[in-house]
């Protein structure tokens, strides 16, 4: 078997290969052989028919047959030979099996290029400062007791103001026809709360218990509910009951409620949270900075077909987003599309940077490492081990994981060797 390979171009390979011609025919044989103990032809016993009408019946058959035994019996061994590695289904042509003759084929395929990273030791980063203020504690902690408030009826009848729980029924019509997602009963709403659009809000200020009106509403061009995008919606909506929102005392027996013993240690509580998602923005820009900083460093073409695969990768995360809160998925228009390809783009060169150097410092992921993050997989999703072992296994997830878990390993192996200047926070 002789090998060639054609460089294309920096991420396509075209490797000729061409069998000898003794092993053509010694292939044909075995073939022809196979054909004429199988066919069934009337006037003849299985494996009784004669050669030449063999030859004759199932000609194109036979040689069709013999081309693809000899691809896939030497394929692997030419790129073996030719030391390239397809990321792309290879795309082969082949030339007529003749007796007596040598097979010739081709494949074209991509490759992941040939590139060095240099300079990723000592990369200068600059980290933000950051510092848990008072103020910070207080707003989370103003938080939860808006998640504990409880509404209680009014003890007088009065307007809605911002802050009272409400139950309306709302119907939204447009040209006369009313709108299946505008029109909804028995609807409970925090007032002021910004879960919908101001006009709406507005218009329920001020009224009473029982009290009925009707308004209209603009929505904005880019609305989500494409039948009334751009247009104005006229609303009836009925304030069914108002309630009054009450929020829970700050004391020891708040705390205790969020498990912990006492309002000191619940801000202590707050404090550390704060400080320990404070540190992993901080580091996950800094991991930002670190790939720019090996993106600008590092020149190559990349492949198509990586491209196209991250593409649609982003692209399903995307629906699943919406879809995951119940939205309609907007349709992609341009400017979305050229985003998506650029993120692509950035995430696949930043990944064959990230496994470029795991090769050149022998940074591996360790069978250990691999469970570990399975058993938090399955603590998360409340799932035994062994199922989401299956699961990855089965649905060959596996090697994706190992994968993401590689790149973070380099990704850490950088930060430490990294030049870290702390700054102050950009003011706003």
């Amino acid at each position: 078997m002789r090998v060639n390979v054609e460089a294309l171009s920096s991420v396509e390979r075209k490797v000729e290969v061409t069998i000898p011609a003794d092993e053509v025919k010694e292939k044909l044989e075995k073939v022809l052989k196979e054909f004429q103990s199988s066919a069934r032809v009337k006037g003849f016993r299985p494996g009784k028919v004669p050669r030449s009408i063999i030859e004759a019946m199932y000609k194109q058959d036979i040689l069709n047959e013999v081309a693809s035994r000899l691809v896939s019996e030497s394929f692997e061994g030419a790129l073996r030979e030719a030391s390239v590695t397809p990321i792309s289904r290879p795309k082969i042509t082949t030339e007529k099996v003749e007796r007596d003759r040598e097979f010739r084929y081709t494949a074209v395929f991509e490759i992941i290029p040939e590139f060095e990273v240099k300079d990723y030791i000592g990369i200068e980063l600059k980290k933000e400062r950051y510092e848990v203020k008072d103020e910070d504690i207080e707003r989370v902690i103003n938080q939860l007791r808006e998640q504990s408030a409880e509404a209680k009826p009014l003890e007088e009848e009065r307007e809605v103001r911002k802050g009272d729980y409400v139950i309306v029924d709302y119907k939204g019509v447009l040209d006369g026809k009313p709108i299946p997602e505008l029109t909804k009963e028995g609807v409970q709403l925090l007032v002021g709360e910004g879960r919908l659009i101001p006009e709406f809000e507005e218009n329920i200020l001020g009224m009473r218990k029982g009290e009925e009106k009707e308004f209209e509403v603009t929505y904005p061009e880019d609305f989500h509910i494409k039948e009334v995008a751009g247009k104005t919606v006229r609303f009836r909506l009925k304030v069914k009951d108002v309630f009054q929102r009450i929020l829970p005392q700050l004391d020891d027996e708040f705390a205790k409620d969020l498990g912990q013993e006492n309002v000191e240690a619940l801000r202590k509580k707050i404090k550390e949270d704060l400080e320990k998602r404070l540190e992993e923005e901080a580091k996950s820009k800094l991991k930002e900075e670190l790939i720019t900083a090996l993106l600008e460093r590092t020149s190559f073409d990349v492949p198509p077909t990586l491209v196209e695969s991250e593409i649609a990768h982003l692209k399903r995360e995307f629906v699943l987003s919406f879809q995951r809160h119940g939205l309609e998925v907007p349709p992609l228009n341009e400017d979305m599309e050229n985003s998506f390809r650029q993120r692509a783009l950035r995430n696949v060169k930043a990944s064959l940077i990230l496994g470029a150097i795991a090769k050149k410092e022998g940074i591996k992921v360790e069978e250990k490492e691999l469970n570990n993050r399975l058993m938090e997989i399955a603590r998360a999703y409340e799932v035994p081990f062994e199922r989401v072992r299956e699961l990855y296994e089965k649905n060959n997830m596996i090697p994706a994981l190992e994968e993401r878990i590689l790149e973070e390993k380099v990704l850490d192996f950088l930060l430490e060797k990294a030049k870290i200047e702390e700054v102050s926070p950009k003011q706003t």
